[in-house]
């Protein structure tokens, strides 16, 4: 399966059941298969040469779970592409594949903060090869805040089949279409991203050793200062939502559900330790000893979103 060539194949697609619940905010199995001119199918999930692309689908792994990402402008897209690749000694096979959402099952509402960038760690400095005194280990870099969440609003209302949801960012025109069938769950999420953690300073390097060949004597080497840890990310606040429901769908507060936590701060980064001073000979000074680097600042967390419910007959032909 490994050798399989490109001019062997003869279709790539992805493989589901129907039946499953597909709505925004799903995760459900599938299966990558690939067939080849002599009828043959092999299940590619787990082949290196086999990638996977997607706007509206995240993989899990190497599990065969995806989860529905899709952010939908208009209640009728019920399409969710990708993009399928096998490579092989420098040529291509690529098919564009897509799955149909039945709005069936719990709506997951998922406008989460990216989570901040951690910082590099520096690597431990070693004795110099041409100088005496140890290299001082370099700072870790900073992480990065996590993204916070703006404020939405949305306009619910159903009629014999579904439940829809026009949900608008306040400050953009973007806008995005939900639905759902009737009776089902709704959750929305609107967390803050996690603050990236700090990276960790490098070691201080080793003094080389004193020495004395004939008439030559080299002093003992200083120990190098160790890096000091980079700060830690701020985690994002929350993001805040006023939902006004149609009077027709008034029921529907106990199928909802919301979370807006602030995004945690990161992990400060360590600091670096210094190193050793060179072992003086008899009769020299001894070297100097190196400084600990200083460990990163901690973050603050982010703070908490909300929501907030009305009742309101408006006219629904402004949101269809």
């Amino acid at each position: 399966m490994k050798n399989i060539k490109i001019s062997q194949i003869e279709d790539i697609w992805f493989a589901y059941s129907p039946n499953q619940d597909l709505n925004h905010g799903a995760e459900f199995e599938g299966e990558i298969m690939l067939q080849t001119y002599d009828g043959k199918q092999y299940e590619m999930r787990k082949n290196p040469k086999l990638s996977f692309s997607s706007y509206d689908l995240s993989k899990k792994g190497t599990s065969g779970n995806y989860v529905i990402i899709k952010k939908s402008n208009s209640f009728n897209d019920d399409k969710c592409f990708m993009t399928l690749k096998y490579s092989n000694k420098g040529e291509d096979f690529i098919k564009v594949d897509s799955i149909a959402m039945n709005f069936q099952g719990p709506l997951g509402i998922v406008y989460r903060g990216t989570d901040g960038s951690s910082g590099e760690n520096q690597k431990n400095r070693g004795t110099p090869l041409l100088f005496r005194d140890g290299k001082d280990g370099e700072s870790g870099t900073h992480g990065t805040n996590g993204r916070s969440v703006g404020d939405f609003t949305g306009h619910v209302w159903k009629d014999n089949t579904y439940t829809y949801f026009h949900i608008q960012e306040n400050n953009s025109s973007d806008v995005f279409k939900y639905k759902m069938t009737n009776g089902s769950h709704v959750q929305f999420d609107l967390s803050g991203g996690r603050g990236g953690s700090g990276g960790n300073g490098g070691n201080g390097g080793n003094g080389k050793d004193g020495e004395i060949k004939g008439d030559k004597t080299k002093r003992p080497g200083d120990a190098g200062n160790g890096g000091d840890g980079g700060d830690a990310g701020n985690g994002g606040n929350g993001g805040s939502l006023k939902l006004f429901l149609h009077s027709n769908c008034s029921g529907i507060q106990n199928q909802i559900s919301f979370v807006a936590k602030g995004g945690y701060y990161g992990l400060a980064g360590a600091a670096g330790n210094s190193g050793e001073p060179g072992t003086p000979l008899s009769g020299q000074q001894a070297a100097k000893q190196g400084w600990n680097g200083s460990p990163g600042q901690v973050g603050q967390n982010g703070y908490d979103g909300g929501l907030t419910i009305s009742f309101d007959d408006f006219n629904i032909l402004d949101y269809e």
